[in-house]
């Protein structure tokens, strides 16, 4: 168990610099290497059968000569944060990209400040599965010295993680789209706020999708208090994400309504939720009530005894 956790915190940490498209290195503990990916993200919607020809770019940012071959993997979506692990072929299954995809020149060396422009080809096999498949095109360093590149001996080396960008393919086609809110939670009863919701949504498509909605708040007379915006992040097939939404308003009372609404895919689907929640602050009320009962008691306890007073004092005599 503790060495898987240790190689989902490696993946983590590597997926996270090629996400950005830019990964920062030290040489010799004086140098500094960085690497930008462009773009970090390619999209293509091609036939079966169809070759796509795009250009893809590496720009070495760093102050140092740097030695990079391509590597060209499959990427699945296994967690509920939408983070993208890099796999194997045959553990892609259905949604495996990598193979048809060929990038050229696959090793060079990037001077400090130059920009290198590769081809990219990508060939769909005929018999492709509609809707989504997936990859990505690695940069990674070359071990030892980078002059072996060019058949020489330069002496310098570069030490640095990997760096790439994302490849989504969608292979048109009868594409099913299906997605469906598992989670829409909300406090049930709250003192005050703010107020925390989470919102979980599962993608059961042949491709990813990304849901663009709102959550909409409305107190007990039904006025709307405020709107707050989804993430607009990718769900990949059969995967879910959580969105965390936070209503900043502190102070509230009754009972308030939150609904969700957002569309995802090409033919307009719609995700629709709702949730009550209470807002009551009552250790505000308890004092509230407290001082208040506090107040007529003393008023009972001041105004009685003169009127006690009054009433016993006999009347005067006439002719005194």
């Amino acid at each position: 168990m503790k060495e898987k956790k240790k190689i989902n915190w490696f993946w983590e940490g590597i997926i996270f610099l090629f996400l950005s498209g830019v990964v920062v290195g030290k040489v010799n503990a004086q140098t500094v290497t960085k690497v930008t990916a462009i773009p970090y993200r390619v999209e293509i919607t091609a036939d079966p059968g169809e070759v796509v020809t795009k250009q893809l770019k590496v720009r070495n940012e760093g102050d140092t000569q740097i030695g990079l071959q391509v590597k060209i993997q499959d990427f699945v979506v296994n967690d509920k944060e939408g983070t993208p692990y890099p796999v194997e072929a045959k553990n892609a299954g259905r949604w495996a990209a990598s193979q048809w995809i060929t990038v050229s020149p696959q090793k060079f060396i990037l001077n400090p400040g130059e920009t290198k422009t590769l081809d990219f080809v990508a060939i769909v096999p005929e018999d492709a599965h509609p809707g989504g498949h997936y990859a990505v095109v690695f940069y990674a360093p070359v071990g030892g010295n980078i002059g072996e590149l060019e058949g020489e001996t330069t002496g310098a080396s570069a030490v640095t993680p990997s760096v790439g960008t994302l490849v989504y393919f969608n292979v048109k086609g009868e594409i099913k789209e299906d997605a469906r809110v598992t989670r829409f939670e909300i406090p049930r009863f709250l003192e005050y706020g703010p107020v925390k919701i989470t919102t979980e949504i599962q993608n059961f498509s042949d491709i990813h999708i990304k849901p663009l909605g709102v959550i909409r708040i409305y107190d007990m007379l039904g006025h709307l208090r405020t709107t707050l915006k989804l993430d607009e992040r990718n769900i990949f097939p059969g995967a879910s994400l959580v969105y965390q939404n936070t209503w900043k308003q502190k102070w509230g009372l009754g009972k308030y309504k939150a609904t969700l609404e957002a569309g995802y895919g090409t033919q307009g689907k719609a995700l629709v939720a709702t949730a009550f929640f209470w807002i009551i602050p009552w250790r505000v009320i308890t004092v509230t009530v407290l001082v208040i009962i506090l107040a007529v008691l003393l008023v009972i306890y001041f105004k009685k005894p003169k009127e006690i007073k009054e009433e016993e004092t006999p009347p005067l005599p006439k002719n005194a």
